[in-house]
């Protein structure tokens, strides 16, 4: 790909992770950004992570402890229900997540630059035009919806306590500010000088923990789209193969050479393996954890949804909307890989095989072969391949 084309495939790229970059940023890494140079940009983006780092670990402590010591004192399920024991699991997923794209990062960059080399920049060919735009028009708006339940949920937690706040005072009733999470600590938290402090604290957790969770999940459906996209232009352009049209139109017979065009799709289809096997890599913990977790935290918050909590407070019922979405967007890019991967070998049998030389249909029976043995999926943990069936057990 020349100069050009590659700065316009890096272009676009980089603006379907727009929105993920921002979040990551926050916790001081980025996929995108060109790497601090100076020291002071190094040590900038250093305490960033260490802050956001911070804050999310403190904050997982104080949760754990807080329901070790209910447990200790044998308290009523409500009680622990009540104790907001789905946070500590999405807390828990928040910082896996920190710690992956932390240790993963130099693999995440490579990736999204690699990417430039094959991204379809100027297809020609209407279909593979219409499969690009649509893809990204999905993604776009599961990005935004995903972001949406997140930041939606975490403001209205932090906020909840102020609301309730002003109304009891708009109300005459005496009132004390409360608190965002169920956390332990080893002080006298309602103290009226630390109680501000610790607000703060909780509000800053929560968010810098919303950060990591985005900041995971937004990068992950939009590489595993990307890929989709990719493999299911390559079945386009493998049924084309052995179909050649003359200038009016008409499809032109006897036995053609297209033996250069299969090896390009052939080295286009093992780069896509292999940023499937980089993803497969990354975050198979993840998703296994994100699978066990999420769906331990959905019955949690069901459960304080139903029987606890008042029909006006919002945060639970935001919390589950995101729950549900998380693992629905995962499930679903990561069965579109699978579906887009087996397609290709389907590519195969519908091209005009029949209208290529010898030395191309041995090459396209080679090719055939390989897809069936290696269709491109995302694992979890090694163990069982990610598909939509999951998402609805």
């Amino acid at each position: 790909m020349s100069k050009d084309k590659t700065l316009i495939a890096k272009k676009e790229i980089y603006g379907t992770l727009r929105s993920c970059n921002f979040f990551i940023r926050r916790i001081g890494l980025s996929f995108v950004d060109k790497k601090p140079n100076t020291f002071l940009q190094k040590i900038n983006v250093l305490s960033s992570f260490i802050t956001a780092s911070s804050f999310v670990a403190l904050m997982l402590i104080s949760e754990y402890v807080y329901i070790v010591y209910l447990l200790a004192k044998s308290v009523t399920l409500e009680k622990l229900m009540g104790s907001y024991l789905h946070i500590a699991g999405y807390d828990t997923m928040s910082f896996g997540k920190l710690l992956t794209i932390w240790y993963k990062k130099n693999t995440f960059r490579r990736v999204v630059n690699d990417l430039a080399d094959i991204w379809p920049v100027d297809e020609k060919n209407p279909e593979a035009v219409a499969i690009k735009n649509k893809c990204l028009s999905t993604l776009r708006s599961r990005q935004s919806l995903y972001i949406f339940w997140n930041v939606l949920g975490v403001w209205l937690y932090n906020l909840t306590p102020v609301a309730l706040h002003l109304y009891r005072l708009a109300r005459g009733i005496p009132s004390d500010l409360g608190f965002v999470w169920q956390m332990y600590y080893p002080f006298d938290k309602t103290n009226p000088i630390v109680h501000e402090f610790v607000y703060i604290f909780e509000t800053a957790s929560g968010l810098y923990s919303v950060c990591c969770m985005l900041s995971s999940d937004v990068f992950f459906i939009t590489m595993a789209s990307h890929i989709s996209m990719m493999l299911r232009i390559l079945q386009v352009k493998i049924r084309s193969l052995g179909v050649v049209e003359s200038a009016d139109g008409k499809l032109i017979g006897g036995l053609h050479n297209c033996y250069d065009e299969i090896i390009d799709l052939i080295n286009v289809h093992q780069r896509l393996i292999r940023y499937g096997n980089d993803l497969e890599d990354a975050f198979s913990v993840v998703n296994l954890i994100n699978v066990l977790l999420s769906s331990v935290n959905i019955c949690c918050v069901m459960f304080s949804i139903i029987f606890l909590e008042p029909l006006m407070e919002m945060g639970n019922k935001f919390f589950i909307a995101a729950a549900l979405t998380q693992m629905g967007v995962v499930c679903w890019y990561a069965d579109d890989i699978y579906r887009a991967s087996v397609g290709v070998s389907d590519a195969v049998f519908a091209s005009g095989w029949y209208n290529c030389n010898p030395r191309c249909r041995r090459a396209l029976l080679l090719m055939l072969q390989r897809f069936l043995q290696r269709p491109t999926h995302i694992l979890r943990f090694y163990i069982h391949r990610i598909v939509d069936i999951n998402y609805l057990h």
